[in-house]
């Protein structure tokens, strides 16, 4: 049996006073932690990144295509030294019409949003994969951190050989006619051969036809001068 006296007791009831002020001091640093991480990140820049095309298909060489990017900040932080650009359109497949595919801003504001527009041009028939646009930017909370950021992608375009507009308005007609049984100019070659063939056929019969009247009517005039 252990006896303790009053010293010992007093002792042990200051180490677990001390013990207990140490925890409660760790759980508020912890928590003050917390939320000073909250602030943080409340403060932060949320950006969002679009991009879109238009026409979304019939492409062809040379026919212009409408490239828009928006950036929008989410908030509720600003963002700052904000640098987007857009190298989808090479040089040996594309022309940049009008605009530009890159583009800067000092800042956006927190539910602030910037449009930006340029046109590209096809200069070859191709199959393209269209690539996110690539956004870089400042974070007013994270300093001279540089954050990166993609946009959404967008599916493969095919570039044709630019259409006739005379040819596209026959081809129409002809749908209507043939209530739409024959579509494309590769239909048409096939009916005209195919009507080519029908008419030679028939002028083979009536050519052979009149052949045989011929020859009967000179049968005729020889036994009517017999």
């Amino acid at each position: 049996m252990v006896v303790l006296s009053c010293g010992d007791i007093a002792r042990l009831r200051r180490s677990a006073d001390d013990s207990a002020h140490t925890m409660r001091s760790a759980v508020a640093a912890l928590f003050c932690f917390a939320l000073a991480r909250a602030d943080e990140y409340e403060g932060r820049a949320v950006m969002l990144l679009s991009k879109k095309i238009s026409p979304t298909d019939g492409f062809s060489i040379n026919k212009p295509i409408n490239v828009t990017i928006t950036v929008y900040n989410k908030g509720p932080g600003n963002a700052y030294s904000i640098m987007v650009t857009d190298d989808n359109w090479k040089s040996d497949k594309f022309r940049i019409h009008s605009g530009g595919n890159n583009f800067t801003l000092d800042f956006l504001n927190a539910g602030d949003s910037y449009e930006h527009e340029f046109t590209v041009k096809p200069v070859r028939k191709l199959w393209h994969r269209v690539r996110p646009a690539k956004m870089l930017f400042v974070d007013g909370v994270e300093g001279d951190k540089t954050i990166t950021h993609l946009s959404n992608s967008l599916p493969q375009m095919r570039v044709v050989a630019k259409k006739d507009a005379l040819e596209e308005n026959l081809l129409t007609l002809g749908r209507f006619v043939t209530f739409n049984v024959i579509k494309t100019k590769s239909g048409w070659i096939y009916a005209g051969g195919f009507v080519i063939f029908l008419c030679g056929v028939q002028l083979y019969f009536i050519g052979k036809a009149v052949l045989h009247k011929r020859r009967h009517l000179r049968a005729l005039e020889d036994v009517k001068k017999l």
